[in-house]
Formats: C-alpha cells, structure tokens, sequence
C-alpha cells in the first residue's frame, strides 16, 4: 500500500507542472487622446471594429488629455521620459507600450502595436513606462479602460435582451394561434 501511494505521488508530481501554464504578464497599451481629434476617433472606431485581433495578454487603456490637465502633464512627463522630439507632430493620438511609442494614427498603427506587444510577451523585457512616470511623479490622473472609451455591448446584458425578446415574440405568436380557435 506504501509502495502505491509512493508511485501516485511521485506520478503526480510528475505530472502535475505539465498542466500547469505560467500565466503571462498583462501588457498594458496606452492611448493617449483627445475628444476633440479625429484620428483619435478614428483609431478608437478601427480597434472597435477589430476588437477580435486585441492579443489576449493586452489591456488598452485611455487618458483623455484636452479636457484632463493631469493627464495632458503625464502624456508629456512620458514623452520627456521615452526622449520623444516634441517638436514635430506631436500631439494626439500618442500610443505607448512598454518604452517604445507611436505618434499619430494610420492605418496599420494598431497592428504595429500589436506586433510591439508581442514581442515583449515573447522576449519578456516589457517595462510599464506609464507607470513608472505616475510613481515617480506622484501623478493623480485618471484613465479609461478601452470599454469605457467605445461600445462593447456586455454579453451577459445581449443575452438577457434576446431572451426576453424572443419571449414576447413567442408570447405573441402564441396569443395569435389561440385567439383564432
């Protein structure tokens, strides 16, 4: 019987670290925004739109800088901190992710960030940028996660809507197939 436990065990402890997956690092990706800029909006349409091509380990997160003076100074105290040249087309949309960055928006600029976040799941070096600025600067700001910022309808709230569609439309065909008898 000792001998059978023994072999159980050690079979488990064998086996056991297989099954279990390291989870990765969530990689935050960080859109800085205006809600007055048009390629800001025509970003956050295109990622709507494509929601399905978001890597799984990727969090989007938003700081609205027109209306925010906070959240216009840590745009800033970032592009200072990642050497950004300021000087030349600098403004919104301005995406970070790790310590690289992107600015402006064109079509393909998601799937470049995409492609960043990637490479940081692979090689394992990313460095949230963003918030090391807020530590060190002692920021208050205030950002949005990517479903605050666009429409994605919650599943739970679509399910609960169709179902109790569905009822008032079988209630209805019900109440005509009786009301003929």
């Amino acid at each position: 019987m000792k001998k059978l436990l023994l072999t159980l065990s050690v079979i488990t402890l064998l086996i056991l670290p297989l099954n279990v997956q390291a989870e990765e690092e969530p990689i935050t990706l960080y859109m800085f925004e205006s809600n007055t800029c048009q390629h800001c909006a025509q970003a956050l349409d295109y990622i709507e739109e494509h929601l399905d091509e978001i890597p799984d380990n990727l969090e989007i997160m938003t700081y609205e800088v027109s209306a925010d003076n906070d959240n216009a100074l840590l745009m800033n105290e970032v592009a200072e901190y990642l050497e950004v040249d300021t000087t030349k087309n600098f403004g919104t949309p301005f995406f970070v992710i790790g310590t690289e960055y992107h600015k402006g928006y064109t079509p393909g600029t998601w799937e470049e960030l995409f492609e960043i976040a990637n490479d940081y799941s692979k090689n394992g070096d990313y460095e949230d940028t963003v918030k090391k600025v807020i530590s060190d600067e002692d920021l208050k700001v205030e950002a949005h996660a990517l479903e605050d910022v666009i429409n994605i309808p919650n599943p739970t709230v679509t399910i609960i809507v169709y179902s109790v569609f569905g009822v008032i439309v079988l209630g209805f065909i019900a109440l005509m197939v009786f009301s003929r008898k």
